[in-house]
């Protein structure tokens, strides 16, 4: 994602700157003798090699990109931190930023912007600044002493990075970060879950920067922070050089659901993310909204939460949202608007994972026929530690015209193994380890690749070092579907009293996985 060669007269990049379990669930951390402690590492000296600009054909790690060390950040009396981007409206037009600065009495912060690399120069010399300057919208953050600043940027060129500051002069600035634009046609976005605050979370980021993409999308379980709040602050802080220069969404997990009180569920994930806002919702508004839709190039995108945070009552809200946004996903891609139809998501509906095969049977028999009736091509989703890839499937079958599920709980919060009764005949890959996924779009054609490192063992405790390179491990294509597959898929939505006739069983199931979870993984 860098804009080149970088000189010491000219530095612009600033890159360092689903389905409900209610199977029996041992420790997140492996084996019945893991802790389920979260090890908290200190970043990490940023790599200095030039980045590569394709995926090589060999199976090898990549050279590391030259990540500069933020430069030109002045010292005041609340320095930002934590600096992710996103966007909550278009987004080839729109960036908003968030970042967070520590008590409740900070003074006024801003973001200040070009999209003229020419200014660059002159803005890091110190000469005249760009005038573009926005305001930030501060708001408290769950649990600590932490503001929480945003900013939505719009009518941005499509076509031009985005380079930008945050801060103020009395506060103090950040460094300056780029943002790439996304190309519409050719693009890439890579997913993974269950990340964390350890070491191996850190080798995840660090491979990251080592792989140009336009779009990152994390599948729950993001710091495992699990009412500890501070630890959200940990990981934002860690994983700055990625998040800041690319744009991120997330979906919540039921660790995410431990940072919150009964009413407030996920508190610290919806305060503290910035998220488009649901297509229909009749709570209010919520920056860290945890089911919403967008749509990138030909691809629409639904976030889930699977019910991870039913507490906050909007589980019947979004399962309705749900029905409705993929019926007019599925008629719009009859209309020739989109070719895809992604879902992402932390809980998978099948697993092979110990302690969890075959399957996460709450909610599967109503969310996947939700799948199934409006033709969703990828299933992609996180929460047991492994990768597993699914083949087209319904039902715990193979079917050419039903989704493929891609589990990547590979984030490295720990490492897990297989059920020992072999995998189930809808699974075509699997992997032990860490990494994460890329997805390659191009016109009718979504090609994926697992970049996976392998642990020094399987036993408990050596199965949680992690020394390999990364490498492809699994490689995958979805193609856009058949007219006439598209034609039976592009349906009208169902009544809601059709769709929630059986509620009451589908919450109480859902809140006794979710309990048992608070218990395990």
């Amino acid at each position: 994602m860098n804009d080149g060669a970088v000189n010491k007269t000219r530095r612009t990049l600033l890159a360092g700157v689903g389905g409900i379990s209610v199977a029996g669930i041992s420790g997140c951390f492996g084996g019945s003798s893991d802790n389920g402690s979260t090890l908290v590492a200190p970043p990490q000296d940023s790599p200095t090699k030039p980045p590569i600009t394709e995926v090589p054909e060999e199976p090898i790690s990549p050279e590391p990109p030259e990540v500069n060390e933020s430069i030109f950040p002045s010292d005041g009396t609340h320095p930002p931190r934590g600096i992710h981007a996103s966007f909550v409206e278009d987004p080839y037009t729109s960036r908003t930023l968030t970042w967070f600065t520590d008590g409740h009495d900070e003074p006024q912060s801003f973001i200040r912007y070009t999209q003229d690399e020419s200014l660059v120069d002159k803005w890091g010399s110190g000469q005249a600044l760009p005038q573009n300057m926005e305001v930030s919208e501060p708001s408290d953050t769950f649990g600590v002493e932490v503001r929480t600043h945003r900013v939505t940027l719009r009518a941005l060129d499509p076509n031009r990075s985005l380079f930008y500051q945050v801060g103020s002069d009395v506060g103090g600035w950040s460094g300056i970060h780029t943002l790439k634009p996304i190309p519409e046609e050719s693009w890439r976005f890579v997913h993974f879950g269950d990340h964390g605050t350890t070491p191996n979370a850190q080798k995840v980021h660090d491979e990251l920067l080592r792989h140009p993409a336009d779009l990152c999308l994390i599948a729950g379980d993001l710091s495992y922070a699990d009412g500890n709040q501070p630890v959200w602050d940990t990981w934002f802080d860690q994983n700055e050089p990625y998040l800041s220069s690319h744009v991120m969404l997330a979906a919540a997990g039921n660790h995410e659901n431990k940072d919150g009180s009964f009413k407030s569920s996920a508190g610290a994930f919806k305060s503290r993310l910035s998220h488009p806002q649901p297509g229909i919702s009749v709570t209010a508004s919520n920056p860290g909204s945890t089911f919403y839709s967008f749509d990138v190039g030909r691809v629409h995108f639904l976030v889930s939460s699977a019910g991870a945070v039913i507490e906050d009552f909007s589980l019947p809200e979004e399962l309705i949202n749900m029905e409705v946004d993929l019926s007019k996903a599925a008629i719009r891609r009859l209309a020739g608007e989109i070719d895809f139809i992604v879902i992402l998501q932390h809980y998978p509906i099948w697993t092979d994972q110990e302690g969890r095969s075959p399957a996460n049977f709450t909610l599967v028999s109503l969310q996947e026929q939700i799948l199934v009736r409006y033709g969703v091509d990828l299933l992609l989703v996180g929460h047991d530690h492994v990768y597993q890839r699914s083949a087209p499937m319904a039902y715990g079958f193979r079917n050419p015209i039903g989704y493929m599920q891609v589990m990547a709980g590979t984030g490295g919060v720990s490492v897990r193994l297989f059920d020992d009764n072999g995998f189930q005949r809808w699974s075509e890959s699997e992997f032990v380890g860490i990494g994460f996924v890329t997805y390659d779009v191009e016109p009718g054609v979504i090609r994926g690749n697992f970049w996976g490192a392998a642990p020094v063992g399987l036993d408990n405790e050596s199965r949680q070092i992690v020394n390999e390179d990364f490498e492809i491990r699994d490689s995958f294509e979805v193609k856009k579907r058949s007219l006439a597959s598209i034609k039976s898929a592009a349906v009208m939505p169902r009544d809601p009293k059709i769709l929630l006739k059986d509620y009451s069983m589908i919450a109480y199931h859902t809140k006794l996985r979710n309990h048992r979870d608070e218990h395990g993984c």
